[in-house]
């Protein structure tokens, strides 16, 4: 009997081992599921592209569905496979992907089902417009089943013992800046790249609807990044340049979502020094305090939305054809405030008060 016999001969009487036990192999299985998770990131965002570039009809199969759906099918296939190759290797059938994979093989399980769904949803009410389509919920199933697959590589980075470099946790952390573009996805009826032109140009006989609108955006799109970063940071003491990769990722995806001119990109440079500004705090130990929590988590969303309403400023005079922001002081410079007290509120979710002994 060789050692490799006796090894998976004691893996069939402990019944209980898990393949994440080999760090090399569960590490290259992160590593396909992080790109499985670029790609239907990337077909999400290109489908949506399509629908706000009149590319698309009435149709359920269409080049951007394929893109989308063939790449659910190839985190699929990976799952399985790897299933089934570890179970052939003696692993118990319950237990034979990684510690994290489950979750994520039942969401390809429910992606598929969702798929269906979502067809006899569209022969039955219709085809969704507009916002319609984001809060549908035949796609909010998909979203949640979608978003089941693409946080593999982070429950899989976060349950093993390891190093916290690049080559550690690259697949985490491109989980997480495909789960933050997802989350913006889904609310771009108020995010900050997609819902601001409406605040140039002359100011409307009525403002409330636009008003609320825009404020809601600011605190959304500002706060969500901020939320992923400080739960990213709950467990890791991430490498230099991940905020800006989730910063910057995100915001070149929203606004290539919607783009219609070049300069419209220079919402991706505001995201960039505020993703250098992030990783710059992190690195100086800015969480390692209370005091240093509360302040990273009210500066951060308030340098994003302040320079974001920078740039609707500029492409207001020079893109949009209009004459800039229309709001005064009180909203360009309360919302970003507002957005750093909302950052607030989620530091004391991270590092709640002290609790008397």
């Amino acid at each position: 009997m060789t050692s490799i016999d006796l090894l998976r001969g004691r893996m069939r009487a402990r019944g209980t081992d898990r393949p994440a036990a080999i760090p090399a192999d569960s590490i290259q299985l992160d590593r396909l599921m992080a790109l499985a998770a670029c790609l239907i990131t990337f077909g999400l965002f290109i489908d949506g592209w399509a629908h706000n570039h009149g590319r698309v009809d009435d149709s359920f199969f269409t080049p951007w569905h394929a893109l989308l759906y063939g790449a659910v099918g190839l985190s699929g296939l990976i799952l399985i496979v790897t299933h089934m190759r570890n179970v052939s290797k003696g692993f118990r059938f319950s237990g034979a992907l990684p510690a994290g994979y489950t979750a994520s093989l039942v969401g390809f399980f429910m992606f598929a089902a969702g798929g269906v769904a979502d067809m006899v949803w569209h022969e039955v009410f219709g085809f969704e417009e507009n916002i319609e389509a984001l809060i549908s919920p035949s796609h909010l199933f998909l979203a949640v089943a979608g978003l089941m697959i693409v946080t593999g590589p982070i429950r899989a980075a976060w349950q093993r013992r390891g190093g916290e470099t690049w080559s550690d946790l690259l697949p985490a952390v491109l989980s997480l800046t495909c789960i933050t573009s997802i989350f913006l996805f889904f609310v771009a009826f108020a995010a900050i790249t997609s819902s601001t032109a409406m605040l140039t140009g002359s100011r409307p006989a009525s403002t409330r609807l636009i008003d609320g609108l825009g404020v809601v955006g600011f605190l959304l799109h500002s706060n969500i990044l901020l939320g992923v970063l400080l739960l990213a940071t709950r467990r890791w003491r991430l490498p230099v340049g991940t905020a800006t990769l989730i910063f910057v990722g995100s915001a070149a995806l929203m606004t290539w979502l919607r783009v219609q001119h070049n300069k419209e990109f220079l919402f991706v440079l505001s995201a960039l020094a505020v993703g250098l500004l992030a990783d710059w705090l992190l690195q100086r130990g800015a969480l390692e305090t209370v005091a240093g929590t509360r302040l990273f988590s009210i500066v951060i969303p308030f340098a994003y939305s302040l320079g974001a309403l920078i740039v609707v400023e500029i492409l207001g005079a020079s893109v949009w054809g209009a004459e800039g922001l229309w709001w005064l002081i009180h909203m360009w410079l309360g919302v970003p405030v507002m957005a750093g007290a909302f950052g607030y509120g989620l530091s004391l979710l991270m590092r709640p008060p002290a609790a008397p002994a």
